[in-house]
């Protein structure tokens, strides 16, 4: 008996010391990869050493200079500001222009709504539309619209298509489905089915996804300028181009400000909505 005990305790071990051993060949294989791909891309550490003082002193003597930075943002506020708001309100209007077609679009991508002759096809439409950067979006909508934000608009409402539309799908597949059988039972359609048994059990969820993708959107907004988009980006891209790291200083905090402004009213209106939604159970 203690034979048989102790052959299968070496078997757990033998065992055991396989699974490491191919777990630490996985890892080291893995390492290895990062560090060839690294030397493929130009990544050299000793170039990087022998630079770091130019980064420092443009980092502390130009872009993190108190007094410098201070007189910079006064000067620059009033190009900044309303550059910060064309900003807010591509991200707000983008937004609102995908959202409606996101949701048809996630609502024809799930599995358990439609057949696969229809939610096939239109997940590898929302997968074309994800697979394409906003800024390439931007380029193409200023050969339509010009210079200017409703170019960029364009673009964040493409991009709001692609993700949102892919992210509700998931969502609606992920249902209960003793209601919506309940409906069906009654002899409802596809329509009155997903608006009377589907679309309320992903509803708080959709609502969550759009106030993040609003967020999102905004941090894309404020780039979209470097291609003639509209909003901060124009500023920035301009001081980087004048190498005028204390006005580039001044534009990131203009967009820090706007970025964290967006997110904190969008964590008040998610939980707002959390609150709302407990309080209706009780």
């Amino acid at each position: 008996m203690t034979a048989e005990i102790d052959a299968e305790f070496d078997r757990i071990q033998e065992q055991w010391r396989r699974r490491m051993g191919v777990r630490l060949l996985l890892v080291a294989g893995l390492l290895l990869g990062v560090v060839v791909t690294a030397r493929w891309l130009g990544f050299d550490l000793t170039y990087l050493y022998a630079h770091r003082h130019n980064f420092a002193s443009v980092l502390l003597e130009e872009m993190l200079a108190p007094t410098q930075l201070w007189e910079q943002l006064r000067g620059d506020a009033p190009t900044l500001v309303p550059a910060a708001i064309e900003t807010l309100a591509i991200a707000a209007v983008g937004t609102a222009i995908g959202l409606p077609l996101a949701l048809c679009f996630g609502v024809l991508a799930a599995s358990n709504v439609t057949p696969r002759l229809v939610y096939g096809p239109t997940r590898l439409f929302l997968g074309g539309i994800r697979a394409v950067p906003s800024m390439v979006y931007a380029l193409l909508f200023v050969i339509l619209a010009g210079l200017g934000p409703v170019a960029g608009t364009l673009a964040i409402a493409m991009g709001t298509i692609g993700d949102l539309g892919r992210l509700f799908a998931d969502e609606m597949e992920e249902i209960d489905r003793d209601p919506v059988d309940a409906v069906v039972s009654s002899g409802a359609g596809i329509v009155a089915t997903t608006s009377a048994a589907r679309l309320p059990q992903v509803m708080t969820a959709y609502v969550a996804w759009t106030l993040f993708y609003l967020e999102l959107n905004a941090r894309k907004s404020s780039v979209l300028g470097i291609v003639g988009a509209g909003g901060i980006g124009y500023p920035l891209i301009m001081a980087f181009r004048a190498r005028n790291y204390t006005r580039v200083m001044a534009a990131i905090v203009a967009i820090l400000v706007l970025i964290v402004g967006v997110e904190t009213v969008a964590n008040a209106l998610r939980d707002y909505l959390d609150a709302d939604r407990r309080t209706s159970r009780t």
